[in-house]
Parts: C-alpha cells; sequence; structure tokens
C-alpha cells in the first residue's frame, strides 16, 4: 500500500476493541492455514497519505477536523470481499459524520487533492469497514463464512460489553512497510465519538 494511512481505532481498553484483536489475531486465523498477517483493528479513513518532513505527530495534530462528538460509528456484518485487505471485514456506517472525518484526513493527507475532491471521494468511494483477515483465496473464505460468523458471535459473548464504546483515537501509520512492520508513528485522541456493534 503507497504512502502512509490514517486508521480510526477504538479506544484499545475497550472491551470492543479487545473482542475485534481476539478475532483478528486468535479465532478467524484459526479457521484457515497458513500464516495469515495480524494488525491493529481499524476503519482505514485514508491512504496514500504522504507525511510531511516537519514531523508525523505535529502534523497530525495540526489536521483541521470536524466536531467527532456527534460521530457514531457502527459495527455490522460480517462481509466477503475480493480485495487484499476486504477478504473479510465487518460492514460500518457510512454516515455523513463518518465521511466528513475521512474527506478532511484525506484533504491533507494526499497530495494535489483539494477539499472538494475529497468530499467527493468520501461520498462515492469510500467504503468504511473493520478488517478480520486477508491474504486468502476468495472461495476459501466464502466456504468458511458462516463459521466466521459464528466464531463472531462467540467473541460478541466473551465480551459483554463490547457492543457499546466511547472514545478513540486517530493512528498514522506506514502502510507502505510491510504488514509486519507496520507501527503507528503518531497518535491523536478522539475523546467524544461513540461506537456500536451491531453484528
Amino acid at each position: 500500500m503507497p504512502g502512509s494511512s490514517l486508521w480510526l481505532v477504538p479506544p484499545e481498553d475497550s472491551e470492543l476493541y479487545k473482542a475485534i484483536h481476539d478475532l483478528i489475531i486468535n479465532h478467524v486465523p484459526s479457521l484457515y492455514t497458513g500464516t495469515i498477517p495480524q494488525f491493529t483493528p481499524h476503519i482505514t479513513l485514508t491512504s496514500d497519505v504522504t507525511v510531511p518532513e516537519s514531523g508525523p505527530q505535529q502534523w497530525l495534530d495540526g489536521i483541521q477536523i470536524p466536531d467527532t462528538k456527534e460521530l457514531k460509528v457502527a459495527v455490522r456484518d460480517v462481509e466477503v470481499g475480493s480485495i487484499f485487505f476486504k477478504k473479510i471485514t465487518m460492514r460500518c456506517d457510512k454516515t455523513p459524520e463518518l465521511c466528513q472525518l475521512a474527506a478532511s484526513c484525506r484533504a491533507a493527507g494526499v497530495q494535489g487533492l483539494d477539499a472538494q475532491g475529497a468530499q467527493k471521494w468520501a461520498e462515492e468511494q469510500y467504503l468504511p469497514h473493520c478488517s478480520l483477515i486477508s491474504s486468502l483465496p476468495g472461495d476459501e473464505v466464502t466456504a468458511k463464512l458462516d463459521a466466521v460468523n459464528k466464531t463472531v458471535r462467540e467473541a460478541k459473548r466473551h465480551y459483554p460489553d463490547s457492543h457499546t464504546a466511547k472514545g478513540g483515537l486517530i493512528l498514522l501509520v506506514s502502510t507502505h512497510k510491510p504488514i509486519e512492520e507496520w507501527a503507528p508513528i503518531a497518535t491523536r485522541q478522539l475523546p467524544g465519538m461513540e461506537w456500536t456493534w451491531q453484528t
């Protein structure tokens, strides 16, 4: 994936984060064979980000983002896709507030793109989701979709308070590196937002 990415992440101390993290690291990969890359639970706000040399934290703190007190992210049903990082995802509601946040991040991070172009991208192309797995043949994914859904339901029961979470953060991640080297290089807190898990 070229450039860096901005991720929207649930609070790491929330049961929502712990449940999805458990799915990504342990339970969903156990349904398949081979080595499967692991990553932080997140919704990608935008990729193709060029970070200025002034410093990643200063740059992230300086992005003009809309007020997130009205931002509510709803995580929903499991879906199968064909793209590498959309093999198995949990779809998220595409709300105006989430689109505004994604557009603000994209306008700030993608060179040569203005606010109007970023908003058009958010409205027409942005598909918010939370990935659970990647790098598998599509037919193998589809064949085990029922097992994945069962595993997701079990994880939600195991973390009974995972249906909601308050707050979140934006991570700037160097996703142009191999997956094993993905790590946040800057963080910004979003204390007012809310999450619901409606799978």
